[in-house]
C-alpha cells in the first residue's frame, strides 16, 4: 500500500509540473489501472469542427528535400487493419539523414503523452463522449536533464483510427487528430492507447523518423483550478490582454476561475489556438518554477489527495521517480517549448483543419530525439 501511495503521488507531482489541460473537461478518473471494459456512451467529435480559429501564422519557405505536409493520406496497400493499437511497426528504425545531414537517435530519452479531455460532467450527461482538445508531448532527455514541451494543434489533419473492443485497429481515416481520443472507447478502454499510437504517426511522418511514445498522463479541466489553489496561485505575465484575467504586461496570479479564463480562451486571443498554447506552455513553465522549489520528490505526498481526483496515467514508481530527480536537476530557463507554427489551415467539405509543415514537425523532433553524427 506504502508503495501504491508513492507512486500515485509521484505521478500526481508530474502532472502537477508538466501538464495544463487548456480548454478542457474531464471526468474524474484515477491513477490506478483499471481492466478494459466495454463503454457504450455515444461519442460525438463534431460539435465544434466547423468552427473557424484565427488563422496559423504565415508559412515559411521549406527546403525541398523534406515533403511539405505532415498531413497523412491513406493508402490502401499500408493499412493496417487487425494490428493491435500497442505494436510499434516503426520501433527498429535507426539512423536517419535529411539535407545530407545524418543523425542517430538518442538513447535515453522518455516521452510523455499530456492529453487534456474535453468531457466534463455536462457533456457526460448529453454522452458526447470524449476528445483531446489539449495534445502536449513531454520529452525528458534523462542524460542531460533537457526538458521540451511540444504542443500540437487539436484541428491538426493526421491519419487517426478506429479500433474494436480488443484494442485492434478496425479501420483508418483520416480526421482531426483529437479525435483519436473518442475512437478508442473512452478512458477505460483504448482511448489512450490510440492518441499514442496516432500521435506518435503523426511526428514520424510517414516512418521518417522514430518518436517513440509509450506512456501519458491525462487530466480534466476542472481541476486545475484547486490545482493553482493546492500551490498557492501561478504567476504569469500576460503577453497579451485576456478578459477577467489582467492586461498585457500585467503579472496576475492565476487562481479559481481565473484559471480556466486564461487557459481555455482562443476566440478573444491574437493568433487564436496559437495564443491559447502559448498560454498552456507559459502555465507548466510557471508550475514547474514553484515545485522545483518546493523539491521535486520532496512535494510529492503533499499533492496526492488533490491530484488523483482528476488524472489518470500509466507512468510506473521508477519511472516517475526518474523523471522527478531529473527535474530537480533540470534548469527551469532552459526549458524548451514548440509549437508548430509553419503550417496552414484547410477547409475539407465544410470542416476546418490545421495542415501542419512536416519540415517543421521533422526538425523539431530531430532536435529532441536525436543527435548529429
Amino acid at each position: 500500500m506504502k508503495r501504491l501511495i508513492k507512486t500515485i503521488a509521484a505521478v500526481s507531482l508530474i502532472a502537477a509540473l508538466m501538464f495544463t489541460a487548456a480548454a478542457c473537461g474531464g471526468l474524474p478518473i484515477t491513477q490506478v489501472a483499471e481492466a478494459k471494459t466495454e463503454d457504450k456512451t455515444a461519442v460525438t467529435v463534431s460539435s465544434e469542427d466547423t468552427k473557424t480559429p484565427a488563422p496559423a501564422p504565415t508559412p515559411t519557405t521549406e527546403p525541398s528535400t523534406v515533403p511539405s505536409s505532415a498531413a497523412a493520406e491513406l493508402d490502401p496497400a499500408k493499412a493496417k487493419t487487425g494490428v493491435d493499437i500497442t505494436e510499434d511497426t516503426n520501433a527498429g528504425l535507426g539512423e536517419v539523414e535529411f539535407d545530407g545531414v545524418k543523425y542517430v537517435p538518442k538513447q535515453n530519452v522518455k516521452n510523455i503523452l499530456l492529453l487534456g479531455i474535453d468531457s466534463d460532467a455536462e457533456r457526460a450527461k448529453k454522452s458526447m463522449g470524449w476528445r483531446s482538445d489539449m495534445i502536449m508531448l513531454l520529452s525528458i532527455d534523462m542524460d542531460t536533464n533537457q526538458i521540451t514541451c511540444t504542443s500540437i494543434p487539436r484541428d491538426t489533419r493526421a491519419k487517426v483510427y478506429h479500433l474494436d473492443s480488443n484494442g485492434k485497429i478496425a479501420s483508418e481515416v483520416v480526421e482531426k487528430l483529437n479525435h483519436a481520443y473518442a475512437y478508442g472507447g473512452g478512458p477505460t478502454n483504448y482511448s489512450a492507447e490510440n492518441s499514442m499510437r496516432c500521435v506518435e504517426e503523426f511526428l514520424e511522418c510517414g516512418e521518417l523518423i522514430n518518436i517513440p511514445i509509450s506512456s501519458y498522463i491525462s487530466i480534466d479541466f476542472d481541476g486545475l483550478p484547486k490545482l493553482a489553489s493546492e500551490l498557492g496561485g501561478v504567476p504569469v505575465v500576460l503577453d497579451q490582454s485576456v478578459p477577467d484575467v489582467g492586461k498585457k504586461g500585467e503579472e496576475v496570479v492565476l487562481e479559481g476561475n481565473k484559471v480556466r479564463k486564461f487557459l481555455e480562451n482562443r476566440h478573444d486571443m491574437d493568433d487564436g489556438e496559437w495564443s491559447r498554447q502559448a498560454h498552456e506552455q507559459a502555465f507548466v513553465k510557471s508550475m514547474a518554477n514553484i515545485i522545483k522549489e518546493m523539491g521535486a520528490v520532496e512535494a510529492a505526498p503533499e499533492l496526492y489527495d488533490s491530484f488523483m481526483k482528476f488524472m489518470r496515467t500509466n507512468l510506473t514508481l521508477d519511472e516517475v521517480l526518474e523523471m522527478a530527480k531529473a527535474l530537480d536537476g533540470a534548469s527551469i530557463d532552459e526549458m524548451k517549448f514548440n509549437l508548430m507554427e509553419e503550417g496552414a489551415p484547410e477547409v475539407i467539405d465544410g470542416v476546418w483543419y490545421y495542415r501542419a509543415s512536416q519540415n517543421e514537425v521533422i526538425h523539431q523532433m530531430l532536435d529532441v530525439m536525436y543527435d548529429k553524427e
